[in-house]
């Protein structure tokens, strides 16, 4: 491996022991094998450190614990502050990618000029059953891979696990909100492109998102929490006018469905 990997997944992790061991083994079995990952545990009461501690041959993994319980946000901030990829990947902790998925998504990301790319979502439900593919909620996937506008992906409402060139965050300034406790990371990715960030979809379903009854959407208001990641994303100077309507039609829109 380079002195700086290709790629960081950081994952945090809550009371995920029954979950975990597959989320890392799909990190160890991609093609791209020039990656880091950072585990941050917020401070789980189940055996999630355990199983953890089972990987840690490995010496591509880093694994750091909370003191206490500090939320996602805070959490995700500390795994970027450990990050020395020139990539950063989103994997949650109940989740796993497609053996292909990290080597496919950077070169496309290369091959688009793009900052931060993302594939398609595989929603599984914890009995094993799959109840739909996509990236968003008013948007089919596209037919072939393309660019996105900043106002087009707040049109659609984006549901993704993105790969962000990490100088581009550093450049910008770009973390978590941790005041925002469930959709701080829809926050993250539209401060991502306000900012300037060109976004690419492939649409590719590598991606599976494990839904079960402890995630951290079912633990929190998803209204109350979409209204922080709006008035959030109102606040920052660089919101056009434009943007700022778009986005106030979008939480309209989430809160009426």
């Amino acid at each position: 491996m380079s002195l700086r990997p290709k790629v960081s997944v950081i994952t945090p992790a809550y009371n995920v022991a029954p979950y975990i061991g597959q989320c890392i083994e799909s990190v160890q079995a991609q093609t791209l094998g020039d990656w880091e990952m950072i585990i941050i545990d917020d401070a789980s009461t189940d055996d999630t450190a355990q199983v953890v501690q089972n990987f840690l041959t490995d010496s591509r993994i880093r694994f750091l614990r909370n003191e206490r319980n500090m939320g996602a946000g805070y959490t995700r901030n500390r795994a970027l502050d450990a990050v020395q990829g020139e990539w950063v990947a989103v994997l949650d902790a109940d989740d796993w990618y497609a053996p292909e998925r990290l080597e496919k998504l950077l070169a496309f990301a290369e091959q688009m000029g793009a900052d931060m790319v993302a594939d398609l979502q595989i929603y599984y439900t914890e009995w094993g059953s799959v109840y739909t593919i996509g990236w968003a909620t008013y948007a089919k996937p596209p037919k072939q891979a393309r660019l996105y506008t900043v106002e087009e992906v707040i049109n659609a409402h984006p549901s993704i696990k993105p790969a962000i060139r990490a100088d581009f965050l550093r450049s910008k300034g770009i973390r978590y909100a941790e005041h925002i406790r469930k959709s701080q990371d829809y926050a993250f990715y539209m401060e991502t492109l306000i900012k300037g960030a060109q976004f690419a979809l492939l649409p590719e379903p590598m991606y599976y998102y494990r839904v079960h009854p402890n995630t951290v959407t079912t633990r929190h208001d998803p209204i109350a929490e979409n209204r922080k990641s709006l008035e959030y994303l109102l606040s920052l100077p660089e919101t056009t006018p434009h943007q700022r309507i778009l986005l106030q039609r979008a939480y309209r829109r989430m809160v009426m469905f």
